[in-house]
């Protein structure tokens, strides 16, 4: 299970009992407020700019049994349940969440039918802003029980989502039981998703069957420009990761650096059957100025706000050295705006084809 940072504000509470020799280190485990220390990593909004969300992380698992942990929480008189521990004190950050922001947790199906964490999670008032993440391991035994379960944890406003997707096998059929409001995509799909063909296709039917059942995606693992822009173009709404934004020990309201980035290249990525959405900014992402290719004149260049079908006829008629070259884009300025790969033009045009079959 994954949790999230430690509360501000403790000053003047007391410490936690110090271990004592011969004891398992416990004390470091635990904030001022004797709860779980956690760490927080945000969650983008790509269509606002703006962060929507954390997940909350264990910031020492696997430290103590579960065994240890019972003595000592008994010996502090702190839950002696370690998983049920862990939930409590995510729901007491959840408290400090900001304005307009869910938080997250990780945790296994077993664990989340364990009675001791039933009882933490029923203990609450409400859980509105509570996202729950599933691993997508359960089995067939406790699927029925794990289905009411989750129906309850709907019923008190949480959402639930699946982990792993794209990475781990069972996760469709994991996600038909529990019919998701939100799927983590696998960092191991997002990463070089920019330069890979097979991914970029995989992800776009995921993306399709996520339409399906009303599920929202979130990419996990975005360490590159170059990989949330390609997030963009395939319409991923939310994102977390290094280039999102580091873990933090409090919830506290964070600035999203790229939010400017983001929302014009949405923008951009909202213009219907344009190429605004496919243009390569290379050096311009950066903030550097762009430049056209030196080979490239304004009689071969292709407006922003071209159509995908009349841009590909134009393509084809161009002389056969360089039919399938990249498109040298312009802005409405006349200036470089960047370039459109051929094989990136086709894929958004087969898109465009299928989208209206979906309706």
């Amino acid at each position: 299970m994954t949790g999230a940072a430690a509360d501000a504000g403790d000053a003047g509470e007391p410490e936690p009992a110090a271990d004592p020799p011969g004891h398992p280190p416990v004390a470091h485990l635990l904030d001022r407020r004797a709860r779980c220390r956690l760490i927080y990593e945000p969650i983008a909004d790509l269509a606002r700019g703006t962060i929507c969300g954390f997940e909350a992380l264990e910031r020492f698992p696997g430290v103590l049994t579960a065994e240890q942990w019972h003595a000592e929480a008994l010996r502090r008189g702190l839950e002696p349940d370690y998983d049920a521990f862990v939930v409590g004190s995510i729901l007491h950050a959840r408290e400090s969440l900001p304005d307009g922001c869910f938080l997250a947790f990780n945790i296994r199906p077993a664990t989340l039918l364990r009675e001791p964490v039933r009882r933490v999670l029923a203990r609450a008032d409400a859980l509105d802003r509570l996202v729950i993440e599933l691993v997508p391991r359960v089995a067939r035994r406790d699927e029925p029980r794990l289905v009411a379960c989750v129906a309850e944890l709907r019923e008190a406003g949480a959402r639930i989502a699946v982990d792993h997707v794209g990475g781990e096998d069972g996760v469709l059929r994991h996600a038909a039981l529990v019919r998701p409001e939100l799927a983590k995509l696998e960092g191991t799909l997002v990463e070089e998703l920019d330069r890979l063909p097979a991914k970029r296709a995989l992800l776009y039917e995921i993306e399709r069957l996520a339409g399906r059942f009303g599920t929202t995606l979130v990419a996990r693992g975005v360490r590159r420009v170059e990989e949330l822009e390609a997030l963009l173009r395939l319409r991923v709404p939310l994102a977390q990761g290094p280039l999102i934004g580091v873990r933090a020990k409090t919830l506290t309201p964070v600035a999203f650096a790229l939010s400017r980035f983001v929302r014009e290249r949405g923008a951009a990525m909202l213009e219907p059957g344009s190429l605004a959405g496919l243009v390569e900014r290379g050096p311009a992402a950066s903030g550097e100025p762009a430049r056209a290719p030196e080979s490239a004149s304004a009689v071969d260049a292709f407006r922003v706000t071209d159509g995908l079908a009349a841009a590909v006829q134009r393509a084809l008629l161009r002389p056969p050295e360089r039919r399938f070259a990249p498109l040298v884009c312009r802005d409405a300025n006349g200036d470089h705006a960047g370039i459109v790969p051929f094989e990136r033009l086709v894929e958004a045009l087969v898109r465009a084809a299928d989208r209206p079959a979906d309706g």
